[in-house]
């Protein structure tokens, strides 16, 4: 299946969140594309959240304690630089299901450090489940020692103090 058969969803609703026993709005794990309105396409998927809630920009990490394939949760600390699930469209409670953006633009990522514009981008370890420029920026100078100890997800598209900002996801993830 060619990537422009996906189906679409609407930028607006990015940032819907819902109970999957009472709403079948989506299978989770099904992928969609999304174009907000400057014109900046996103590739998202339906994920379902773990015990544990995530906020709207906050990373996402695969959830081990299942073995469904659409499963998220929030980054910890201890996956600092580790390959990331998605973004948090929107602020996701226990159990629900919503949307993660796994590739392209991402207006809303929260980074617990400032960022350059153009610097890469990983996992933080500093504070759970946010991102850093920190680590992911040396990636490039061969200053990092092993380059193993970091899994470089995205890169910043303007500078960006300690919150949220936005990136480019490099790659597809999910």
């Amino acid at each position: 299946m060619g990537l422009m058969s996906f189906p679409v969803v609407g930028a607006g609703s990015l940032t819907d969140v819902w109970d999957p026993t009472t709403n079948a709005r989506g299978e989770p794990g099904s992928i969609f594309l999304s174009k907000n309105s400057a014109g900046e396409w996103s590739v998202v998927e339906i994920v379902q959240l773990d015990n544990n809630g995530v906020s709207q920009g906050e990373a996402l990490v695969q959830n081990f304690a299942t073995l469904t394939g659409f499963s998220g949760k929030a980054s910890a600390t201890t996956d600092e630089g580790a390959p990331m699930k998605g973004v948090a469209a929107a602020t996701i409670a226990s159990q629900k299901c919503g949307y993660a953006i796994i590739g392209g633009y991402c207006e809303k990522m929260d980074f617990s450090h400032t960022a350059a514009s153009g610097e890469y981008i990983c996992i933080g370890g500093s504070t759970a489940a946010k991102f850093t420029p920190n680590k992911a920026s040396c990636f490039n100078l061969g200053t990092l020692g092993n380059a193993s100890q970091v899994m470089v997800v995205a890169v910043a598209r303007a500078a960006i103090a300690t919150g949220v900002g936005s990136a480019q996801i490099l790659g597809i993830w999910g």
